[in-house]
């Protein structure tokens, strides 16, 4: 409470530059742990799990299924580490990755084709910048500028203290790299369709991996997420 306190002492215009020298992910984290109510979310703690909810990876669908829509946010898995080592500890930790083109893709046509609250409105206003997502990727899609948008930071951003691509929790989407699933996860049906990959096969152009290279440097032509192989996707 006291540090909430002290931090509301500052001038709303220094802590809106303190907190845009850092990433989205970690802004998020600050906003969080600065909240009046701080507590290991009841949801979890009902089913003895921790779900990192990495955007654009099927988390929606994750929530429905499992917590009745409720959501966490996008809160990394370091988060939870530091604020409930305990119950983070007793947990079982789980997340979803995807191929970092589709992932693109998928929050590109989401932003781009919605009527959506708020929140994503800076968002919106950004991708509708650019003529399409050739261009999209292209002009904007960078390393130097995924960390300042929640939708295309980097994945690893959420979930890189994971023990790994074998290790327990982290699964894949299915999609043009593989599949994954957490075990005793029923959804009703797949997370991800074939639908949304036939689209990004008639956007994207075949320079959009190249161009997504320098966004996210360690993917590899498959697509395979790094720290997944020691990679930032």
């Amino acid at each position: 409470m006291l540090q909430r306190y002290l931090w509301k002492l500052l001038p709303k215009p220094q802590r809106a530059f303190l907190l845009g020298r850092l990433s989205v992910v970690d802004r998020q984290v600050i906003n969080k742990s600065m909240s009046a109510s701080l507590s290991f979310p009841r949801a979890f703690e009902q089913r003895s799990c921790l779900f990192i909810h990495v955007p654009k990876c099927a988390g929606s669908s994750v929530c429905a299924a499992m917590f009745d829509g409720w959501s966490p946010g996008h809160l990394p898995l370091y988060w939870y580490e530091q604020q409930f080592p305990e119950q983070f500890a007793a947990s079982f930790k789980f997340a979803f990755v995807r191929d970092p083109l589709e992932r693109a893709y998928s929050a590109y046509a989401f932003l781009r084709g919605n009527e959506l609250g708020r929140r994503d409105q800076a968002a919106q206003r950004l991708v509708c910048h650019y003529r399409d997502f050739d261009d999209f990727v292209a002009r904007w899609l960078h390393s130097e500028t995924i960390s300042r948008q929640i939708h295309f930071a980097a994945q690893t951003d959420f979930s890189d203290r994971f023990p790994g691509a074998s290790g327990p929790g982290l699964h894949r989407l299915p999609g043009t790299s593989g599949a994954g699933f957490s075990p005793g996860l029923r959804t009703g049906g797949p997370l991800g369709g074939v639908a949304s990959r036939q689209r990004l096969a008639t956007a994207a152009s075949d320079a959009c991996p190249r161009f997504l290279l320098g966004a996210y440097p360690s993917a590899g032509a498959t697509g395979v997420p790094a720290r997944l192989r020691n990679a930032r996707l």
